[in-house]
Order: structure tokens, then sequence, then C-alpha cells
């Protein structure tokens, strides 16, 4: 959790300070004020507003409890956002953890509210899991078999398809890999004799 933090915000920082540099010399002050003073004396001047706002959201939903919130709050207060508001859903009893505040929020089932919270987060699952699948197919598609002189990408996936890795490829035999759909006996050798030195 920290580290998803970190990173999120400590980019938009970084790239709002990039658009604009004036933002340097508020260096020790809140980010959000360092930007707002930018933003301020812009407009003072009645220059052309050359401050790119930084998009700071109106409220950080986190996935968890106590501990996920207390590790957000924590890389928040470090990047100098404390003030941004943050909660904390945990999904056992759904309850919604606040900064501060030992006791959680527990709204009634039939709130709007409460199912608006549940469908961000069954949305950042969806897409959480959607990124773990391209990642885990990028993976298959970038094998040790990509070296293999005579297996194409789809005679790469042919293989992995049927033995379902790398590693119980290796423990095939050549009869079972000539077995593959589009893998001939001759190719098949290959590839038992290219995994075994490799």
């Amino acid at each position: 959790m920290a580290e998803v933090v970190r990173r999120r915000y400590s980019r938009v920082l970084l790239e709002a300070r990039e658009k604009n540099p004036e933002v340097a010399e508020f260096s020790q002050e809140n980010p959000v004020e360092a930007l707002q003073h930018v933003a301020d004396d812009n407009a003072a001047d009645r220059s052309p507003v050359l401050f790119v706002a930084v998009r700071l959201p109106d409220l950080i939903i986190v996935d968890g409890g106590k501990g996920q919130l207390s590790s957000a709050c924590r890389e928040l207060q470090r990047l100098g956002l404390h003030d941004l508001p943050i909660i904390g859903l945990a999904k056992e009893h759904e309850e919604i953890y606040r900064p501060g505040r030992a006791m959680p929020l527990q709204l009634p089932a039939d709130s709007g509210a409460l199912h608006l919270l549940q469908r961000i987060r069954d949305e950042a699952h969806r897409f959480a899991n959607a990124y773990h699948q391209l990642l885990l197919k990028k993976r298959i598609d970038e094998s040790i078999l990509d070296d293999c002189p005579g297996v194409s990408q789809n005679r790469k996936n042919l293989l992995l398809r049927k033995f379902g890795s790398v590693n119980r490829l290796r423990k095939a035999s050549v009869e079972q890999i000539a077995a593959t759909e589009g893998i001939g006996p001759k190719l098949a050798e290959e590839v038992h004799s290219f995994l075994e030195r490799h």
C-alpha cells in the first residue's frame, strides 16, 4: 500500500513541478499550498496563466481497514499531502475507516453512498485483476522459447498452451513434444535439446 501511494503521488507532484518550475521556491511548504501560491501569483500579475493545476483527488479510497489506511496516510504525510481526504473501506463488514477515528463508520446496507463506494472498490479490483492478467500474458509471450531455433510465435503458443509452462515442457519427452499439433519429430528433438542446454 505504501509503495503504491508513494509512487502515485510522487509522480503527480513531480509532473506538477516539471510544468511549474516556480514551485521550487515554495519547496518547504505543503505542495498543494505551494502550487496554489503560483496560481495566485499568476492571477495577481494578470499574466497568462501558465499554472497547470495538479490533479489531486477529492477523496482517496483505500481498499482495506486500519492498517492499510494508516500506511497510506504515512506516505501522504511524507509527501506533504496530509490534507487530502482519505478513507479505508474494509470489505468484510463494509466498514469505513477514517484517519484519527478509532471506530469505523458503518453505513446502512441500502445506502446509496455505500453502494457507490462498493462499486468504486469493485472497479479497482477489476482493473487490478485485468492488469495482472496482462502481466501473465506478457510473461508467456516473453519466453526462453523465443531463442529456440525453428520455434515461431505460433508454435511457442501451441507448446505453452499444451504444457502450461516452460518448466513442464522441459520435463516432457521428445515423443510428448512431437505429439503437439504443428510440431514434428525433428523440431521436437531440437526443442528438447535446446531446453536441456538452457
